[in-house]
């Protein structure tokens, strides 16, 4: 029996694609348990059961091709490793829960290194403990959230160690009922959860970066979790939190960055029960629209040695009260007063968040709009100045640290570190900013600074880096006044970051200057000559009127009635604003990005949520502004034809570098866009209509009623025009703009 066993750990067998004697599915019956099966590249057809303990080894990446049935890959014995394979193509049954690999009842399982791509499920794990799911790279199928399954599941699996794996598009990594588990060096972007854990105690997540998703890490009904060193950026989406809690004890959550989210850490009644240690150190918070979200209830956190950097608000409650039951000492606030007297690194007087910014916030979401204006400035000022004016205390920290008491990563906002011995008593500051409100009565934009007609916005080596990651790099633009200045580029390629740059909401190196002011310098000043549109709206639940009466309230201008009246807006007065269509919001976006007659419009990818009737109406809105000449646009877009209808000059911008400064017409032609053209045809000229094309060198496929081809964006119209010097009628024609490819400047 022994030997029997020996011979079985050394046998090898090799599979090869097209072997008339067996499939891979056939060796895998043959093979006795503990053999080793090299499997040599090839597509190899699933669904493939291994019921036995084997290790297959994939050489040259062999493919699974589930060919669109059930799970592709099923493991239902102990001691099973499958590593070096591409596994595509499940099913897409959600109610039978289609898996690239299903593994079930099965402990001790290793999978690494292999490639899920096109699958519902990614990686899903069932009564399986132990298992080592190492560099594998989980690519989600490409349709709406609600119809995809999870990248990688845990349930009942304890013990398992998940390492160094990368998902895209799934739906949540989730740990379900799976204690001591180890999840570190993972990067999980673009889902629902990046990790969502559920009565799980015991376990570890670190050194993993969460980027893009609705919530980064969520903790429910879990204990004794150590979070540690982990990246968690941009997670917006319905809710946007970097790291939630609900219901969860003895949580440590150490040496965290959490970098323009939503909110960065969210509280929901954890800790639960009294006594149980939820510590928050040496974590740095910054960026984000709210530092740290709890619900009032949420008493006994302890916040100790992190670093609050430029939130909009640093922390905020879910409803009326405030976080005062929460132990907040020795942490670094970066719009902290006070002074060190004595030198000793701590600030002399306690840190208080009261500001009636965080405060009106809280009142009115919408107003986070303004975050960093004059507007909002005047406000901090009068709270100072006024007693009766000054708003509710959230927290209090009673020995500030006049320096970030921890080393600043790499992700960290390079501004930071400007900020480390800098300390102003709260009387100084009040005294400056009554100064700044004297001076701002006679600051207006309509009166230009010299050397104006040359240039309104000018940008000279721009740079701008997240970790180590650059999103702009040495970037050079002037834009004179009443031109249209067109950003182009693929997601990530620095436009975003650009915008945000000249607004003055992220740090940079470089200078910028709008209308002779510098940005950095004179913030307040320059966002007077900016009307900004973003991408994403956000209003408060008032109607029409009431939203403009109070955005003009606080710029201290009035309504303009001709404007409102221009943009069509009067009939809508008495409507909530939730109520309108998106068209009509854009242009109440639109009303409000005018109060006061900036010179400039910035505006990022404005028509990214109108349907076609909206946004032709949009741009011939931006249009006619442009004819008058008063305005000067700036805007990024990934559509061609706003380019062309409404650019001067396009910048071409790809991995933080413009690569190329062209015409608007030429820009089709520059970047290599394409147009997948859809062409609806009588069904008895089909097969000719595919004749005709194919002559001419165009590659089709069909839909069963048409035919469906790529062309340059330039030349839409040419098979068109080919099918009708045939005599073939195109009963209809739809066409979309692929997404630029990138490409490096050659």
């Amino acid at each position: 029996m022994i030997l029997h066993l020996a011979l079985a750990l050394w046998t090898l067998i090799v599979v090869t694609p097209g072997d008339p004697d067996r499939t891979l599915q056939e060796a895998i019956a043959s093979a006795p348990p503990g053999a080793t099966l090299e499997v040599r590249g090839g597509i190899y057809h699933g669904p493939i059961l291994i019921d036995k303990p084997l290790t297959l080894i994939g050489i040259d990446q062999p493919v699974l091709d589930g060919q669109g049935q059930g799970t592709v890959l099923r493991i239902t014995a102990p001691k099973v490793t499958v590593r070096g394979f591409v596994i595509r193509n499940s099913g897409r049954s959600l109610e039978h829960e289609d898996a690239g690999i299903r593994v079930e009842g099965a402990s001790g399982v290793i999978l690494e290194d292999n490639r899920l791509e096109g699958v519902l499920f990614g990686i899903y794990l069932k009564d399986s403990p132990g298992a080592r799911i190492r560099n594998n790279t989980v690519i989600g199928l490409d349709v709406p959230e609600a119809e995809r399954g999870d990248a990688i599941r845990l349930w009942y699996s304890p013990d398992a160690w998940i390492e160094g794996n990368r998902t895209l598009r799934g739906r949540d990594v989730i740990i379900w009922f799976s204690e001591r588990t180890v999840l570190r060096g993972n990067w999980f972007e673009g889902g629902r959860y990046g990790i969502h854990y559920m009565y799980c105690n015991g376990s570890r997540v670190e050194g993993n970066t969460l980027r893009g998703n609705f919530v980064g890490i969520y903790v429910m009904y879990s204990q004794g979790l150590t979070i540690r060193n982990n990246r968690l950026l941009q997670q917006r989406g319905p809710s946007g939190y970097g790291l939630a809690f609900k219901d969860s004890d003895e949580i440590y959550a150490e040496e965290n960055l959490f970098l323009d989210n939503t909110a960065g850490i969210y509280l929901d009644n954890t800790p639960r029960a009294e006594g149980s240690p939820v510590h928050f150190r040496r974590n740095v918070i910054a960026y984000n629209g709210i530092g740290v979200l709890a619900l009032p209830m949420v008493r006994g956190v302890v916040f100790r040695g992190n670093v609050f950097w430029e939130n909009e608000q640093q922390a905020a409650t879910q409803g009326e009260g405030n976080l005062m039951a929460n132990d907040w000492q020795g942490n670094f606030w970066s719009d902290y007063t006070g002074f060190d007297g004595n030198g000793d690194g701590i600030g002399d007087v306690p840190y208080r968040s009261r500001r009636v910014f965080e405060t009106l916030v809280g009142q009115v979401p919408s107003m986070r709009l303004f975050w960093g204006t004059p507007v909002i400035q005047a406000l901090e000022a009068a709270a100072l100045l006024v007693p009766f004016f000054e708003p509710q205390i959230r927290l209090e920290d009673p020995a500030p640290r006049i320096r970030p008491p921890v080393h600043l990563p790499d992700e960290a906002p390079r501004n930071a570190k400007g900020w480390l011995s800098f300390g102003l008593g709260g009387i100084g500051l009040a005294a400056a900013w009554w100064g700044w409100l004297r001076r701002r009565l006679s600051d207006s934009p309509k009166t230009a600074p010299p050397g104006i007609s040359e240039a309104i916005l000018e940008i000279r080596g721009l740079r701008k880096r997240f970790g180590r990651t650059w999103a702009v790099r040495e970037l050079d633009l002037v834009v004179r006044p009443g031109e249209a200045v067109a950003l182009w580029g693929p997601n990530g390629a620095g436009k975003t970051t650009t915008l945000r740059c000249i607004l003055g909401l992220l740090d940079y190196e470089g200078a910028i200057r709008v209308g002779g002011r510098d940005v950095r310098q004179e913030g307040a000043a320059v966002r007077r000559w900016i009307g900004y549109v973003p991408q994403e709206l956000a209003f408060y639940n008032w109607t029409v009127a009431e939203t403009l009466r109070f955005f003009a309230a606080l710029r201290g201008v009035p309504v303009d009635l001709e404007k409102v009246e221009a943009l069509g807006l009067t009939p809508y007065g008495d409507q909530p604003v939730r109520s309108l269509s998106g068209g009509l919001k854009q242009r109440l976006a639109l009303a409000l990005a005018l109060m006061g007659d900036p010179p400039i419009l910035l505006l990022d990818e404005p028509t990214a949520n109108l349907d076609l009737a909206a946004r032709t109406e949009w741009l011939s809105r931006l249009r006619e502004l442009k004819a008058q000449g008063r305005k000067t646009l700036l805007f990024s877009s990934h559509r061609l034809e706003e380019v062309q209808g409404l650019a001067d000059r396009v910048l071409v911008m790809q991995e933080g570098q413009v690569i190329a400064e062209v015409s608007p017409d030429a820009l089709a032609k520059i970047v290599g866009l394409r147009t997948r053209l859809r062409l609806s045809l009588p069904p008895a000229d089909l097969e000719r209509a595919r004749r005709v094309l194919e002559e001419v060198g165009y590659h089709l496929s069909s839909n069963g009623h048409g035919l469906i081809l790529s062309v340059p964006a330039d030349h839409k119209l040419a098979p068109v025009r080919r099918l009708w010097e045939f005599g073939i009628p195109v009963q209809d024609l739809e066409w979309e703009l692929d997404e630029p490819e990138a490409r490096t400047n050659s």
